[in-house]
């Protein structure tokens, strides 16, 4: 299903997702503001390529932790249009498995572009973690729109490589959209076969009681990171409310000093 934010329908969308394992929303983050993340996406990337000490290594374009610079990464936590749909499948007490950007050099792919998956274990009519790709730049097949075969996240077995890309459809939207998609979906990155950079986000939500790829709440802390602006609404996305608790205080205290504060899923 592809769609305008503007007619965005929760019932509809839910359902696309159950059924077809994906749904394209459009116009969903606007214009200046991808600008800011595409700004940021660059300057992450070659942050890391100088951490790396070089550009040839496997994950070169995939910065690993967005939220760690901070900026509009964080930002994008606060755009109610682009989160609400993860809460709409997965609960408003769903957080941030993975924030990494999804871009691609020129005339390279990525270390998505390989057939895959992005969680190893089917489930029939529940979503354990969905994705969001947003597009900082128009997605075409020349500069590497992913490829996507609706329907087979309920598949356990990958698709033969023949079958996939006869069968698979090519992402091709313009940037400020987002692919919400159910990772068990298999799929694969294309190639950018142009001379400039293309740009995306990927992120991946989870319920509150999976791990996230990353302590977040930890790593923000470890770089410095000012979260002094950052509003709850984005700090449970991050993780805040849904750390373990270490001491009995946090466990059985009022809810200011409780480190876990997300609701139980038969809640």
């Amino acid at each position: 299903m592809r769609i305008d934010i503007s007619n965005y329908n929760k019932k509809e969308f839910v359902e696309a997702i159950h059924k077809d394992g994906f749904c394209i929303v459009e116009n969903v983050v606007s214009k200046n503001e991808v600008a800011q993340l595409r700004i940021a996406a660059q300057n992450a990337i070659d942050k890391e390529a100088a951490y790396h000490g070089n550009t040839s290594y496997r994950d070169y374009g995939v910065v690993q932790a967005c939220p760690m610079y901070g900026g509009s990464f964080l930002d994008l936590l606060e755009n109610k249009p682009f989160i609400e749909p993860f809460n709409d499948v997965m609960g408003e007490g769903s957080i941030l498995y993975v924030y990494i950007t999804s871009s691609m050099s020129p005339g390279n792919p990525n270390s998505s572009s390989r057939i895959h998956v992005d969680r190893p274990k089917v489930f029939v009519d529940y979503c354990e973690c969905l994705g969001g790709l947003l597009l900082l730049d128009d997605f075409t097949k020349e500069n590497g729109g992913t490829f996507y075969l609706p329907g087979s996240h309920t598949q356990q077995e990958q698709p033969e490589e023949e079958y996939f890309y006869s069968n698979a459809e090519n992402l091709i939207a313009p940037a400020g959209s987002v692919f919400y998609f159910n990772l068990r979906i298999w799929h694969a990155g294309g190639k950018n076969k142009t001379n400039i950079w293309r740009h995306a986000l990927a992120l991946g939500m989870v319920r509150p009681y999976l791990k996230q790829r990353y302590d977040l709440p930890k790593l923000l802390k470890n770089s410095n990171v000012d979260i002094s602006n950052v509003s709850d609404y984005a700090k449970q996305k991050l993780g805040y409310f849904a750390i373990p608790p270490t001491t009995l205080d946090e466990y059985y205290g009022p809810e200011e000093i409780r480190t876990y504060k997300e609701k139980s899923e038969y809640k």
